[in-house]
């Protein structure tokens, strides 16, 4: 790959051309900087602590483009994620949902929209819904910037 990656801020971006920065490093020609795939396990493990299962990133089909933690329960997060995101965007009224807290048997799932896809987090009981919620959120603050330039 001819791309040199872009690590001088930390960040999961790879650039295009030699001379272009990412957002956090000074916005300088952003529409070069791109998401770097083989980084996202690594960002969406950030948020894989004792207690959450796995953490992943799909798009609104359900399809999982990344995850980190347990892989065989990625997928099945991902396609009920998936479902319960379009079952609320398809009720009438349902107004914009931020995020979503689910209580299960086996855990806990937040879902978050970030642009065009889907962020969740599945953990066990012992993760309160608000440390949940927290991961979630920093996900989709890691992932907002580039994910809004794909997918539209």
């Amino acid at each position: 790959d001819p791309r040199p990656e872009l690590r001088c801020c930390g960040s999961f971006f790879r650039v295009r051309q030699p001379g272009s920065f990412c957002q956090r490093c000074a916005l300088a020609r952003p529409e070069m900087a791109l998401l770097d795939p083989r980084a996202l396990p690594e960002v969406l493990g950030e948020v894989v602590t004792p207690g959450v299962r796995v953490a992943t990133l799909l798009n609104r089909s359900g399809l999982q483009l990344g995850s980190a933690g347990d892989g065989a329960d990625g997928a099945t997060i991902a396609a009920i994620s998936s479902k319960v995101w379009q079952s609320h965007d398809k009720g009438e009224d349902a107004g914009t949902l931020g995020c979503l807290l689910i209580e299960c048997s086996e855990g806990r799932l937040a879902i978050k929209s970030v642009s065009s896809f889907l962020v969740a987090c599945c953990a066990d009981s012992s993760v309160s819904f608000g440390a949940l919620k927290a991961k979630v959120e920093a996900l989709h603050a890691s992932l907002q910037w580039a994910l809004q330039h794909i997918g539209q």
